[in-house]
């Protein structure tokens, strides 16, 4: 089915651009990568946690590539960086690509393991830079080469309203935060470990002040370190509010699954905590991939928007293409006018750093 669009697709880029060289070499550079990942047999990609992200690739990419196997696994980022700094130190490269959260993504680029994208793009919409609003909008690292934002969203703080009232929110707004009745019933996935909770810090610390956002530590927040823990505890009811990953699509399986629950969106605007956020679909694609044509197979196939459309529904994070419409709820997109915090892109890493130091402080303070 995609392959099938893409010759369509190639076809009306070449009927629009036909001076551009590399869309005459396209079709024929497409079918060759696919004959030679064909021979390879396998891609390995490591992504973040969550059954919908893995679900959508597993079931797409074989309905696509048939003959390649796409291998997926879920280590947590710490974890996963010290294992390919020991895999490499040890002469072993295992890894084809990865989506991840930004600092890990950065990790891997400043360690020598990653290669630059935009030479592993073949199909016409992926290259062409028009489609994503410039190379500097969607390549996070600092040389616009090496970590590209596939999907970006706002992130916000998500609250439990059966345990607080939206009543409530609405008419405290910022000062919801340090309400005595959220004492020790926000839950905070724990910002010093790499995931989705490691760049609300500059954002909480810009809206509360250093005191505010050391009484919010202190006296509101109970730290967790793993994802899907967080979510478990949100959607049982254990807490009134999570700082962490965007719940929307990371409940379903507890909806389907009959469990009751009401989780929103805190706000879409920065007075609630709302900041620009790539999540962890920052792409990174490793450098002496063991399977080099699929890893650029999976590249164009996952950039491609026949698989970034349904992707943005499934996983409810907006693709970065500019040709998609957004896909999310009014209350959970940017407001149009307002500038958001854009934490994860590598030229706020100091910034990132100087609060997470600051939360360090406060934890381990008597």
């Amino acid at each position: 089915m995609f392959r099938n669009r893409w010759t369509v697709l190639a076809a009306s880029f070449l009927a629009a651009a036909p001076s551009a060289a590399w869309a005459q070499d396209a079709p024929t550079e497409w079918d060759s990568t696919i004959a030679a990942a064909n021979k390879e047999g396998a891609v390995t990609v490591n992504i973040p946690a969550g059954g919908a992200l893995r679900d959508f690739l597993l079931t797409e990419w074989r309905k696509s590539f048939p003959k390649i196997t796409l291998e997926l696994t879920s280590t947590d980022e710490g974890t996963w960086i010290a294992r390919v700094r020991i895999e490499r130190s040890a002469g072993k490269y295992l890894w084809d690509a990865a989506l991840s959260g930004s600092v890990t993504s950065f990790t891997m680029k400043n360690d020598g393991f990653t290669v630059p994208i935009a030479p592993e793009f073949i199909l016409p919409d992926v290259k062409d830079e028009k489609i994503w609003g410039g190379w500097e909008r969607v390549f996070f690292d600092n040389e616009h080469r090496y970590v590209m934002a596939t999907q970006n969203f706002l992130k916000m703080p998500f609250y439990n309203a059966r345990l607080l009232p939206p009543e409530k929110v609405k008419e405290e707004g910022t000062r919801i935060f340090l309400d005595p009745a959220l004492k020790k019933s926000v839950i905070w996935n724990d910002p010093l470990i790499p995931g989705p909770g490691e760049t609300f810090p500059i954002v909480m610390r810009r809206l509360l002040g250093d005191d505010g956002l050391k009484t919010f530590v202190t006296q509101q927040v109970v730290f967790v370190a793993g994802m899907m823990d967080l979510v478990d505890k949100m959607a049982r009811g254990v807490y009134a509010m999570s700082m962490g990953p965007g719940m929307t699509a990371l409940l379903l399986p507890y909806k389907k699954a009959g469990v009751d629950f009401d989780i929103r969106p805190l706000g879409n605007t920065p007075e609630m905590g709302a900041y620009s956020n790539s999540g962890g679909s920052n792409l990174i694609v490793m450098k002496d991939a063991p399977h080099p044509n699929a890893a650029k197979l999976f590249v164009n196939w996952l950039l491609s928007k026949d698989v970034a459309a349904p992707l943005a529904t499934v996983t409810h994070q907006d693709t970065n293409r500019l040709d998609v419409p957004s896909q999310l709820p009014p209350g959970e997109q940017p407001v149009p006018g307002i500038r958001y915090v854009e934490p994860q892109r590598e030229s706020s890493v100091a910034d990132v750093n100087a609060s997470h130091d600051l939360i360090r402080q406060i934890r381990q303070a008597p």
